[in-house]
């Protein structure tokens, strides 16, 4: 190897030495510091909730506030401004008993008697002219027990159940039905309407349910 080849390894050893003293010299003095001391990445604690820096208070949702029950219109009534239904009964023979009803509209029928805590006195008919009716009665929404009478259209009790408040049992007789009358829980039995009875409406009943 020439002379200058020499020269040229002897500086490149000579670097290499100075450099790793720095490095060493360096090592000794850095700090390190304990992890207790070292900032995360971000401000989160894990199982504590960050709170959002103070600022104006969030506008308060509106509060949701049910509103009464809808009620049939005839509710208003006084019993005795209401249309009395005759019932005719099998024992004794000839007695008979009346029983005060509401009339609503036929719009109302959905709403029936629910929303109503007493009913004492009073029932409500349901009318359907075509005495075909099928469809059932159930006490979604209604909180009181009641009795129902469904009248064919020889105007003759088919049928007497009776309905607990809040349930959603349908109740139909089996065949079709002219007219459905809601009374108090145990009206019927307490008077002695039962299947057979006959009926008599002393007042327009279709022009009543025209409204």
């Amino acid at each position: 190897m020439g002379r200058k080849n020499w020269l040229t390894l002897a500086c490149f050893a000579a670097v290499i030495a100075v450099g790793a003293a720095i490095g060493v010299r360096s090592a000794r003095h850095s700090e390190v510091l304990p992890l207790d001391r070292v900032s995360p990445s971000a401000s989160f604690t894990p199982g504590i909730v960050i709170n959002p820096p103070p600022g104006p208070s969030p506008i308060p949702l509106p509060t949701f506030t049910p509103g009464p029950e809808p009620t049939a219109i005839t509710g208003d009534l006084p019993v005795e401004r209401l249309p009395q239904v005759l019932f005719i009964l099998t024992s004794p023979p000839d007695a008979a008993v009346s029983l005060p009803v509401e009339v609503p509209p036929v719009s109302e029928y959905g709403i029936g008697l629910s929303g109503r805590r007493t009913i004492e006195g009073r029932g409500m008919l349901f009318y359907y002219p075509d005495g075909k009716a099928t469809s059932g009665f159930w006490m979604k929404n209604t909180r009181v027990d009641l009795d129902i009478a469904f009248i064919d259209s020889s105007l003759t009790v088919i049928a007497v159940m009776q309905m607990k408040a809040d349930t959603e049992t349908v109740h139909r007789p089996d065949a079709p039905y002219l007219a459905a009358i809601e009374a108090p829980r145990g009206y019927y039995a307490a008077v002695g309407v039962r299947e057979g009875a006959r009926v008599q409406f002393l007042f327009d009943v279709a022009a009543a349910t025209r409204r």
